[in-house]
């Protein structure tokens, strides 16, 4: 399987975009490896990618999940369910690999630890990811968006006809500014987000 196959898909028919981080540490450790992180638009999903050429460079591939583990202090917290890892196998497809990296590939992809793994060696291998599968882009409209259900089902006593619950116009600003800003990492964001917590509270933000 070509790797820029898969990037092509990702690109193209999924809508994803080269993740963008501020750590610059965490830029060089990723570029070290070769893992490129990929972000949906519409779906809030996070996608790693890397071409493996040889059965050795697979044998690495417990270092790249370490790499990946360090993601997490740069992702939404929200978010940080829909990561996966993509091992793409460049030198063959199932007819050519050996017994051993068939065994590799199901010991790699039954492990869950720091997110969910595919390695993919034939394009039918695609389908088995859940974000990217056919029936997954046929049905992309249908994907759960964790936030907008939580709100909705908080905010409203019924979904459907938007009927308004008892909820107190604070609880309900509360809600909101959770969900637009409860992500940001840096200090000085995270003293503004106390204040305005705090305002909320008091009864002082209109």
């Amino acid at each position: 399987m070509n790797t820029n196959r898969i990037i092509e898909l990702l690109t193209h028919k999924q809508d994803y975009k080269l993740a963008d981080f501020n750590d610059v540490q965490l830029i060089s450790r990723l570029r070290e490896r070769n893992l490129e992180v990929w972000t949906s638009r519409n779906t809030n999903r996070y996608i790693v990618t890397k071409g493996y050429s040889s059965e050795a460079q697979l044998d690495t591939w417990l270092t790249d999940q370490i790499i990946i583990s360090f993601l997490y202090e740069a992702l939404p917290a929200r978010y940080r369910n829909n990561l996966y890892f993509l091992l793409i196998i460049n030198w063959g497809d199932d007819l050519d690999l050996s017994e051993k990296v068939l065994n590799q590939i199901t010991e790699i992809e039954k492990n869950y630890r720091v997110c969910r793994k595919y390695v993919i060696s034939t394009w039918a291998d695609i389908n088995r990811v859940p974000s990217l599968n056919n029936k997954f882009g046929e049905n992309i409209e249908e994907v759960f968006n964790f936030d907008n259900e939580f709100k909705t089902r908080l905010l409203y006593s019924s979904g459907q006809n938007q009927i308004k619950s008892n909820i107190t116009e604070r609880i309900s600003k509360l809600v909101n500014f959770y969900f637009e800003q409860y992500d940001e990492q840096h200090e000085d964001k995270l003293i503004l987000q106390k204040q305005r917590v705090q305002s909320i509270l008091q009864g002082e933000t209109k």
